[in-house]
């Protein structure tokens, strides 16, 4: 009985230790390399982001993210080529981090010292809290010269549900891009237009009537494979509004009834439309006189303040819900004697 106590206890000792697996190295469980590194020109500076890593290279979930690392090298940009690329990297930032910032999902940083006619490549790197670093992330080479100076004349056109922009060619630019925010806010970091533009022209169709808006327009020079980016332009502010009144009211026509002439027309086709204005003379009356106050909402007016006998000449007018009340000219006028 003992023999097979003692067979028994061996046995799963034997077992045991063989599904046992080897410890892993700490050095080996390290945050997932980045393969989204970007480099933006924007406003003389280069704006670098990328997205927080949220698993290690074994897949386990990265919960001790301490910092990342911004590595650069640099050379000199000739005839179109780098001398001297990739030969020393060096590190020019390192961003701590906190389990919020970890949260958010995107990083970035500003880089501003970079020279004219060099061309640079970014990495980056991720930090565990053993101190134990992720693989480099995706080159990202940026081909730097003087940015371009910053577009003068700049002008803003408002009009209905656009803003209209212009402005002079800046020597040496190959584009430009434009920029939007509202009142109170901050530019983004992306333009409105997804190339630059070409043409010193834009119109911004994106825009809600009465809010006012501030544009900022930036050149571009095209450096090989890199758009270096100036200096914006003093701020624009243009408020769209709607400044198209409707059309004149057609078919008007006057009718002596018992209780006084009645006025009737076609209704207008605007989807804007408020209503309607009514207005008469006297013979010899150089300017007609508005006979109702608050716009009429449908095709018919009733003018009871008549003298038998007296003629009258009517003429009517469509006005808008803009803010602006835009009012047509007036219709073809009607002359009618009254006489029932």
């Amino acid at each position: 009985m003992k023999a097979k106590i003692v067979f028994l206890i061996t046995l799963l000792m034997v077992v045991g230790c063989g599904i046992k697996k080897p410890p892993v190295p700490w050095e080996s469980v390290v945050p997932k390399r980045t393969v989204d590194l970007e480099a933006l020109p924007r406003d003389s500076r280069l704006f670098l982001e990328w997205s927080v890593p949220k698993e290690n290279t074994d897949k386990s979930p990265l919960t001790d993210l301490a910092e990342f690392k911004v590595l650069r090298s640099e050379g000199n940009l000739i005839a179109g080529e780098c001398r001297g690329c990739g030969e020393k990297k060096e590190v020019i930032s390192e961003i701590r981090v906190s389990p919020q910032e970890v949260k958010g999902g995107k990083m970035s940083v500003w880089v501003e010292d970079q020279e004219a006619r060099k061309v640079y490549v970014y990495e980056l790197v991720s930090i565990n809290r053993r101190g134990y670093p992720s693989a480099p992330s995706n080159p990202v080479s940026v081909y730097w010269d003087y940015p371009p100076q910053a577009p003068r004349m700049v002008k803003g056109e408002r009009g209905d549900k656009r803003v209209g922009l212009s402005w002079e060619p800046v020597e040496g630019a190959t584009g430009y891009n434009i920029y939007r925010r509202e009142e109170g806010g901050v530019f983004p970091l992306k333009p409105l237009n997804r190339d630059p533009l070409t043409v010193t022209l834009y119109t911004d169709l994106n825009v809600e009537n009465e809010k006012q808006y501030i544009y900022s327009v930036r050149a571009v020079r095209r450096v090989v494979k890199t758009d270096v980016e100036g200096k914006g332009s003093l701020d624009v502010p243009v408020t769209p509004t709607d400044l198209i009144p409707p059309s004149p009211p057609v078919g008007l026509a006057a009718i002596p009834l018992k209780d006084g002439i009645e006025l009737n027309w076609r209704r207008n086709s605007e989807p804007d439309l408020l209503g309607y204005y009514v207005y008469r003379r006297k013979p010899g009356e150089k300017e007609f006189k508005k006979l109702n106050q608050s716009p009429l909402k449908k095709e018919i007016y009733l003018d009871t303040d008549v003298e038998l006998g007296q003629d009258y000449e009517y003429a009517v007018t469509a006005v808008d819900n803009s803010v602006r009340r835009n009012e047509s000219p007036l219709s073809e006028e009607v002359r009618v004697k009254y006489i029932y």
